[in-house]
């Protein structure tokens, strides 16, 4: 999949409102808000999404979902992307303009250009994970949140047979998350998509129904 083709996929806009996660029974851990780069801690998911998951946790029974993030506005966005290419450009002198922008790019959608919607910024984005509905310790996925490195890849621990409680632990994971038709993004096991741009690119649907939602207002 050429993620760069991702902005060229129609969008038949289904105007499902933001909903605000707080209404449901997941754990809640608003990444950038904790970071500082972003002013509010609710986190939103366009509707559908947040039902599927609910119906997923529900499925699970012993697990629960822990989200970190979900809508995400063009200002954040940049916010992440420009300290991801500090970091990588100090770690990195060597690298040229082109394969900096291109390792960055991996990871973080440039929000810069008008025309190329960031997928967090539909509302069908979101990044989680599973943790023990009883204790509230996430399962090992053999990396933390925003780890940009290989092992950070969806099958990383399938094709390296190095721990297989994190193999099982992401099989179970992705497989929950498919059964509602949700497609995981392969160099980040935490991020999954539905009904956004990159979400009919993987599925090869004619048509996206998210496109760009509204920014909460503050309250």
């Amino acid at each position: 999949m050429t993620l760069a083709l991702y902005q060229n996929i129609p969008i038949q806009e289904n105007n499902e409102p933001l909903i605000d996660l707080s209404k449901f029974n997941f754990i809640l851990e608003p990444s950038y808000f904790n970071q500082g780069f972003a002013k509010d801690k609710r986190i939103f998911l366009r509707e559908g999404v947040a039902k599927k998951l609910d119906e997923i946790q529900k499925n699970l029974k012993i697990y629960k979902f822990k989200i970190w993030d979900g809508f995400r506005p063009r200002t954040v966005q940049n916010v992440i992307y420009d300290k991801l290419y500090n970091e990588f450009k100090s770690k990195h002198p060597d690298w040229s303009q082109e394969k900096l922008e291109f390792e960055v790019g991996a990871f973080i959608t440039p929000a810069k250009e008008p025309d190329r919607i960031p997928p967090h910024a539909t509302g069908g984005t979101i990044d989680l994970t599973l943790v023990d509905a009883t204790t509230g310790d996430e399962l090992n996925m053999g990396t933390g949140f925003d780890y940009f490195g290989p092992e950070a890849s969806s099958d990383y621990f399938d094709k390296n047979s190095i721990n297989e409680t994190v193999k099982q632990n992401r099989i179970l994971f992705r497989e929950a998350m498919f059964s509602k038709e949700f497609v995981q993004y392969t160099e980040e096991w935490w991020h999954f998509d539905y009904g956004n741009q990159l979400w009919a690119l993987s599925l090869n649907k004619p048509f996206a129904i998210y496109g760009e939602a509204p920014t909460p207002k503050l309250i």
